[in-house]
């Protein structure tokens, strides 16, 4: 009994903090096996085993939402495909190898004596990694098939499945399901208009029954779309969700992936494969003539360009984390600064993803752990254009869309005229409603999700954006505000239901002190004031200051230099903010970067009353530098009364024609940011000339980056001028109380 109350503290410990995949090493094996002697070692083992499998069939059947969306679908009904099977054994491998050992294991070691040889020691620790996989095998498989198999002897299944659905709407908060759904969907094959066919998966609700195994109801109902070039397969729980509550839904794999014929290029048919699918299902008779389309990510962007077609059955669009504006994505906004981390990351991920038999479980591994060898040495080699054949595509052989965009990368060319923004809306006459739904930390950023708002908003008021406190990996945390915004603007424009909220035009939330969401016509708001803060040197070892202009003591202060040193060899680096690194992202602290000798920092005194940023940040920097190329980060930050500083806004400029040794005027625009300052509160701000790996390096020269090689690289000292009429100075856009 009393190791049963141990055990489940501890189970309940490593639950609470969400640490299920920590890893055995050798030497956590080889120091433990030290301190137990081998009978007491296979007890232990059998032991966590039992508990820790009935542990993870309890959970695994109770929340729907704590594994993902491809176990997901293995818990609505089991077998749906092997992607699914695949993260289920792995999973169950995890919950009966992996935890039992950090968490009922490891406090039994602590009394035994280190007396093994070295030898005994590794079968030890050979036994007992043997028995606990066995033990998974051998009895959580008999157990799967048993309480969750098809032919589900004792009902059990059907139990679980009920269960889920309800505990899923409730997490969610969103209307309860009506409809039981076929597990696996139906395969079905989409032609194109060249001829190349496409693979998808059909869900579709059953007929209203207390029996899971009803018959398919393949009455005409609205249709939602999602195509993508990651394997529709991970979609399975877009598609419960959405046939429970009366609708078709349809997955899809684009062109070249997958199950799908033709060859992949990124973005260059999504347009018109989206439209001849929308075209397909229309002629369909389980469509009653309404398409949705909808998706995150690239899933979003293939929901974007379908619009560009101006299909009349596309009768609402809901992209999430998508924006139309490529070229901001890849270099952002005006910098000609490259977005090495999110093209070498994305480019990593979708080359070998496909790649057989284990390309699926590598390019995951190395995406999410950010700590893959080519990717290290990717973002450090030089010359970039020359990272795909080396590290990021397992044939070597070049992408020519990866090339294409890094030879042109200052978005003036005339390759950038028909990509740039994928979608003209200025020359459309028509778009169906669309609810943009981004975050104020994603790498799409919310600027261009605005630009976007504010264009569809001419051709069609009915247009609605979202902005949440979420990065682009924010995948759980933005569930149940996503999912409840997606009904009802599906049901409202789809399903006809006059009963579903009407959205406002703008919901956005405010971060920062008394943290929530406000509801707004327009952005930025009206009524928005900017306020300007000078940028001041400290004198004596004081720290630099930022002096709002309206202070009386602004005039006091002459003008003087500060500066920096940037060495290409020890980047500065970019911490949180809106990257692609699922481990480095949102709003993480800043102190630790402030520290270095490579970065400036200004900060306000402490704010006598709250504020409420709402807009863009713009940093006006007088500059003098010692080379002809360089970047300027600038970086928005809140520091509490405790010091903590947090990442707020960034952003950079890219220059290849500074004069060495005579002034020049940089501007940089920050991203736009919704943020409330508290009482005590200070605004900081950081100039550096570099965010790696989030951007390029630059290498201080003035020739094309994508050919510059590290052997030209050269320090660079910037200075900046501050104080006076004419120095560094900030305006930020302001709310008044």
């Amino acid at each position: 009994r009393k190791w049963f109350v141990h055990a489940k503290t501890k189970t309940k410990r490593i639950l609470k903090s969400h640490n299920l995949c920590c890893l055995l090493t050798i030497k956590d094996i080889t120091t433990m096996s030290d301190r137990l002697k081998l009978r007491s070692f296979m007890t232990a083992s059998v032991r966590a085993g039992v508990v820790t499998t009935t542990l993870s069939l309890v959970v695994m059947g109770l929340s729907t939402t704590l594994f993902g969306p491809a176990l997901a679908a293995w818990i609505y009904l089991p077998g749906a495909n092997g992607f699914n099977v695949a993260i289920s054994l792995l999973l169950m491998l995890v919950t009966t190898v992996v935890v039992p050992y950090r968490i009922i294991l490891r406090p039994l070691y602590k009394e035994s004596r280190p007396d093994s040889s070295y030898a005994r020691r590794w079968i030890e620790a050979a036994t007992i990694q043997s028995l606990q996989i066995i033990f998974a095998l051998v009895v959580a498989g008999p157990l799967k098939i048993l309480f969750l198999g098809h032919d589900d002897p004792f009902g059990i299944a059907s139990w679980l499945r009920k269960t889920s659905r309800a505990l899923d709407s409730h997490n969610l908060k969103v209307r309860p399901p009506i409809y039981t759904v076929d597990g696996k969907g139906r395969e079905i094959t989409i032609p194109l208009r060249d001829g190349v066919e496409t693979a998808a998966t059909l869900y579709s609700p059953n007929q209203i029954s207390d029996d899971c195994n009803n018959k398919v109801d393949d009455s005409p109902r609205p249709v939602v779309l999602i195509r993508t070039p990651y394997n529709r397969a991970s979609l399975a729980r877009y598609g419960f969700r959405f046939a429970e509550r009366g609708y078709h839904l349809v997955t899809q794999d684009t062109r070249g992936r997958f199950g799908s014929t033709g060859e992949f290029f990124p973005m260059l048919n999504e347009a018109r494969d989206g439209a001849a699918t929308i075209e397909w299902i229309e002629k369909q008779p389980w469509c009653n003539g309404s398409v949705g389309m909808m998706g995150p990510s690239y899933l979003g962007l293939c929901a974007l360009a379908a619009m560009r077609e101006e299909v009349p059955a596309l009768k609402a669009v809901a992209p999430i984390m998508a924006a139309t504006d490529l070229y901001a994505v890849m270099f952002g906004r005006e910098a000609g600064a490259a977005h090495v981390e999110l093209l070498f990351r994305w480019s990593y991920l979708v080359m070998h993803l496909m790649r057989k038999p284990f390309g699926m479980l590598e390019a995951m591994f190395t995406f999410f752990s950010g700590t893959g060898t080519a990717l290290r040495k990717a973002y450090r080699h030089s010359p970039l254009n020359e990272a795909d054949t080396l590290y990021l595509v397992p044939n070597a052989e070049p992408l020519e869309w990866f090339r294409d965009g890094f030879a042109h990368p200052l978005g003036t060319e005339p390759f950038w005229d028909d990509k740039r923004h994928f979608i003209q809306f200025e020359n459309m006459t028509s778009i169906p409603p669309v609810l943009l739904f981004c975050g104020w930390y994603d790498f799409f950023s919310a600027e261009s999700c605005m630009h976007d708002w504010k264009a569809m908003r001419k051709l069609n008021e009915d247009c609605r954006m979202v902005i949440g406190p979420y990065t682009h990996w924010h995948i759980q945390a933005m569930q149940p505000k996503l999912w409840r915004t997606l009904l009802d603007f599906f049901d409202r424009h789809l399903l006809g239901d006059a009963a579903a909220r009407d959205l406002p035009s703008v919901d956005a939330f405010a971060m920062g002190h008394d943290m929530g969401w406000m509801q707004m016509e327009d952005w930025p708001p009206p009524h928005t004031k900017e306020q300007k803060f000078g940028m001041i040197r400290g004198n004596d070892g004081d720290p630099n200051k930022l002096i709002d202009h309206n202070s009386s003591t602004i005039e006091t202060f002459d003008e003087s230099e500060i500066s920096y040193v940037y060495d290409p060899s020890d980047p500065t680096p970019q911490v949180g903010g809106a990257t692609f690194n699922p481990s480095c992202c949102g709003r993480s602290s800043q102190n630790a970067i402030e520290s270095r000798n490579d970065v400036l920092v200004f900060s306000s005194e402490p704010l006598e009353s709250p504020i409420l940023i709402a807009g863009e940040i713009k940093v006006h920097l007088e500059v003098v530098s010692n080379v002809e190329g360089t970047d300027y980060v600038a970086r928005a930050c809140q520091v509490a009364s405790d010091g903590e500083s947090v990442i707020l806004a960034d952003g950079i400029i890219r220059r290849f024609n500074l004069r060495p040794g005579r002034r020049t005027k940089v501007d940089v625009t920050l991203s736009p940011v919704l943020n409330r300052l508290g009482v005590g509160d200070r605004l900081r701000l950081q100039i550096c000339s570099s965010a790696y790996p989030k951007y390029g390096r630059h290498l201080n020269t003035r020739g094309s980056f994508h050919l510059e090689v590290e052997a030209n690289a050269v320090v660079s000292e910037q200075i900046l001028i501050v104080g006076g009429d004419s120095g560094c100075c900030i305006t930020v856009p302001v709310l008044p109380a």
